[in-house]
Parts: C-alpha cells; sequence; structure tokens
C-alpha cells in the first residue's frame, strides 16, 4: 500500500455537520455522505496523508477495501490517483502474445518486453502461434521465450486460452503482437490488484505511429484508447470493458469467468470483461502502464476495422441481456434537450422560452438542495455548474445520435429538410468537443473527415450485425435518473 497517494479533486471539500459527513463537488454540483471512517481517511488524505499510514493506524479497517473504495470515488471524480504503490512483492507474470503472420511486430513486441523494469526471473513470455504460414520460431531469437505451435488457427480468443492454460504465473498479461511494451507497464499496474474484489485492469493504449495525418487521428481516436479517466466498474449494466492490448488478469477471477469465448474474432475482449464483472469481479481502467499499438494506418483497413466492431455489438447485447447503454438523466436536461430538438426541426423559438422556464426551475431545484445541506455557493457559480451539466447531457446525447443514427438523420431530410440542419449541428458540436478534449495534432477539418467516416462506418456495422444475428438489442437504451 505504501505509495499510494491520493487528493481531493478540484472544487471538492467536506464538511460535518451534526454528526453528519459530507463529499461536496462545486463543478458539478455533487453532495455524497460518508460515514465516519471514510470522512476521517478523507481527512487525511486531506491534509497530505497516505493511504498506507492510515492504513496502519487504524489495522481494523480492510486496507485492500479502503482501496477500492479511494479509486471508485476516483472513477466518480472526488478525488484524484496522484501516486502508485510500489510493489513489496514481485508476482510471477505471464505475458501472453497470440500471433499470426507477423515476425516482425513479434520480434519488436519481444525486445520491448526484454526491456521491462520487471525481475527476469518472476517473468514468463508465452508466444502462441496461431498457425501461421510464415516462419515464426525460427526467426524468434529469444530463448527464455515459449512458443506453442498451433497447426491449425483457433483466433485470438483460443489463443489467449490455450497461453493461460501453460501459464504459471499469478497474473496473466495479455498483449497484442503489433504492440510494444513500456518499461513501466507491469510495475505501474500489478500495484492495483491489491484493492479488494479487482479481477482485472487495463493500462493506456498509445499509438505507434505519429507521422500521417490518419496516424495522429487515431493515436488519440483509437477503439484501443480508453482516454485519461480512471475507470472501475463492477457488476452493473454498464458496457465498460478494457481491450486485450493491454489487459492484466488474476489467475483465478480468468478461470471464474471462464476464460475469452473460443471461436470469437471481434468483440472476444468485450465479452470476456462483461463475464468477469459478471461473476463477481470488479474491473479497473487506469491510464497509466502504457503500450503502443500498431494501429491500421490506411485508411481502407481502419474503416473496415472500425465496422467490424460494429458488427460485434448484436451478438454481445444479445448474448448479456443484463449490459445496456446508460443513459444518465435528469427530468430538467431531458425535456430541456427536447425542447431544443423541437426548436431546430421546427425553426421555431418558442421550445427555447420552455428550455429558460426548465433551467430556472432546475436552479431552484439544486439552490434548494444545497440550502437543505447548509452549503453556501455564489449563485454564479451554481448557474455554472448547472450549465455544464445541461451542456454535458446534450453532447452525450449528440454523440449517440451521430454514433448510431447519423445516415438515418440525412436520409429522412430528403423527405424533411430541418432534419439535415439538425444532423449538421450534432456532428459539428459532438467533433468540435471531442478535438478540444482529444487535442490531436490535425487541423479540425482534417479530424472532422476521419471522424465523420469513422462514425458512418461503425454504425453501417451495428445495423448489418443485427441483421445479421436478426437481433437490436444494440439500439436500446437505460435512463438512468441522475
Amino acid at each position: 500500500m505504501k505509495g499510494f497517494g491520493f487528493a481531493l479533486a478540484d472544487n471538492t471539500f467536506l464538511r460535518e455537520d451534526a454528526d453528519k459527513y459530507f463529499l461536496i463537488s462545486r463543478l458539478p454540483v455533487k453532495i455524497l455522505r460518508l460515514n465516519e471512517s471514510l470522512y476521517r481517511l478523507l481527512g487525511h488524505i486531506q491534509d497530505g496523508g497516505e493511504l498506507a499510514d492510515f492504513a496502519s493506524r487504524n489495522p481494523g479497517l480492510d486496507a485492500g477495501n479502503l482501496l477500492r473504495v479511494l479509486l471508485s470515488l476516483v472513477a466518480k471524480g472526488y478525488l484524484k490517483l496522484v501516486g502508485i504503490a510500489d510493489i513489496d512483492e514481485f508476482p510471477v507474470v505471464s505475458v501472453i502474445i497470440p500471433v499470426k503472420d507477423q515476425p516482425e511486430d513479434l520480434i519488436e513486441c519481444l525486445q520491448s518486453l526484454k526491456n521491462l523494469d520487471y525481475p527476469a526471473d518472476r517473468l514468463e513470455i508465452i508466444v502462441v502461434d496461431d498457425g501461421s504460414q510464415k516462419e515464426i520460431y525460427g526467426v524468434v531469437d529469444f530463448p527464455d521465450v515459449k512458443i506453442i505451435r498451433q497447426a491449425e488457427s483457433q483466433g485470438p480468443a483460443g489463443c489467449r486460452n490455450i497461453g493461460a492454460e501453460n501459464a504459471r504465473g499469478e497474473i496473466l498479461a495479455f498483449i497484442d503482437a503489433d504492440c510494444m511494451a513500456g518499461e513501466k507497464w507491469l510495475k505501474e499496474i500489478i500495484p492495483l490488484f491489491t484493492a479488494a474484489q479487482v479481477g482485472a485492469v487495463g493500462g493506456y493504449v498509445d499509438g505507434y505511429y505519429k507521422d500521417s495525418l490518419l496516424d495522429r487521428y487515431e493515436r488519440v481516436s483509437s477503439s484501443l484508447n480508453m482516454g485519461n479517466r480512471l475507470l472501475l466498474e463492477g457488476r452493473t449494466e454498464s458496457s465498460f470493458y478494457v481491450p486485450t492490448a493491454n489487459m492484466l488478469v488474476n489467475r483465478e477471477a480468468f478461470k471464474a469467468a471462464g476464460g475469452f469465448k473460443a471461436g470469437m474474432y471481434v468483440g472476444e475482449d468485450v465479452d470476456f470483461c462483461w463475464r468477469l464483472r459478471n461473476s463477481g469481479y470488479t474491473l479497473l481502467y487506469i491510464p497509466s502502464g502504457s503500450v503502443a499499438h500498431k494501429h491500421r494506418n490506411k485508411l481502407g483497413r481502419m474503416l473496415k476495422r472500425r465496422g467490424e466492431y460494429g458488427t460485434s455489438e448484436a451478438i454481445l447485447y444479445r448474448t448479456h441481456p443484463d449490459k445496456k447503454k446508460s443513459f444518465f438523466i435528469s427530468v430538467f436536461s431531458g425535456l430541456s434537450f427536447l425542447a431544443f430538438t423541437l426548436a431546430i426541426l421546427l425553426v421555431n423559438a418558442w421550445p427555447v422560452v420552455a428550455m429558460l422556464i426548465l433551467f430556472g426551475l432546475d436552479l431552484w431545484r439544486k439552490s434548494a438542495t444545497l440550502l437543505k445541506f447548509n452549503v453556501t455557493l455564489p449563485f454564479p457559480q451554481v448557474i455554472y455548474a448547472t450549465l455544464r451539466s445541461y451542456l454535458s447531457f446534450f453532447y452525450f446525447a449528440f454523440f449517440h445520435l451521430v454514433r448510431y443514427y447519423l445516415i438515418l438523420i440525412f436520409a429522412l431530410g430528403f423527405l424533411w429538410h430541418p432534419l439535415w440542419y439538425f444532423g449538421g449541428l450534432v456532428i459539428i458540436c459532438t467533433s468540435i468537443v471531442d478535438y478540444r478534449v482529444r487535442k490531436p495534432k490535425l487541423l479540425y477539418p482534417v479530424f472532422l473527415f476521419f471522424y465523420l467516416l469513422e462514425h458512418l462506418v461503425y454504425q453501417v456495422g451495428v445495423f448489418r450485425g443485427c441483421c445479421k444475428q436478426k437481433y437490436f438489442g444494440s439500439y436500446i437504451l437505460s435512463f438512468r435518473h441522475s
């Protein structure tokens, strides 16, 4: 535990009121009720203390449970993770690499693993050759690497299972042959397994190529890039997963989840992560422990892969009916979105009046809630926080339309022209937000070109997959009150 450091997020503070304890965020405005133990722990963190010190002073509290709670508060935006613990005892790690006809990529991957900052005697490297036509065994000059040859192709999921069956490590580390591991890959991820119930941890996937326009787009927009926020989910309806290009799994959790589903060529990592979470384990993503992925750097190959990812949705949601695309929505922001949509489609300003009324009612509600908890915030700050929450909801709603319905919107525009204005507004708003957040080294028009193509191809893939499976659960939404 020594080395885990946390800090309160910006605009977040603790409050004690008549033996009641709260963690309050000013932006966005959120209030979380705490028990006394957690309040004392957060007070210790606020004073600059580390988790290890607090755990040693309170031996009755389970350190693993405390770490998991703190990580969940990071995921919810109340805390920041500012330091990862050192490893006290190095577990045996088995790195498993499926490969097919990629000898040059594999050699680079293995060389990066040889440069890992991790004890060599605690590291096992297993390459599973998936029936390659090109010579693999003869060109891999790494005597400590175990190579398992498959006469016939089993697919990446089957290869990972075979690697796991032949592994001796407590931790199974999955990486793709076209990825290069960073020097601190294992050291920055393995300490997270000390958190209670954590069964798998995914790390950051960076882009390997950086020269062309597509390289720069893929580096920030690749489907393997999970972003810069820590994410954590247990057994919930969330569709959260981490890609196998950078995934570490506890051996017992791997067995409990039943391994990967052999025969799946796309979406097998999503399926595995959902089964792991359903078996009672927590899945964690941390934007550290990075690997660099050789993404498809030709436009046709990139778009083909995006379409293939889209086709996997139908079988995934049919196999896992408990998983949903969840929308966190308040009554006021939801009604405001409807009013805004009507204003655009009807080319009429009156719905905007309804938006202003709804916004005013929401401000009154939030002010009353803050008053109830004796929290005083400047009224302009409440207005700003409320406006940001509305804009955030609008973005997610717009993004969903871009991801799944943009072709339909523009097709129906031939019958009702205002849909073209609405569709154009939707794509411009979402692309500008993503451009500002992702910060690609591209001019905005270039980013918009790739962005639009990617989403159009993906939604075609989703529709094709649904038609093939005769199941349209990919389009079902779950609305949850925020």
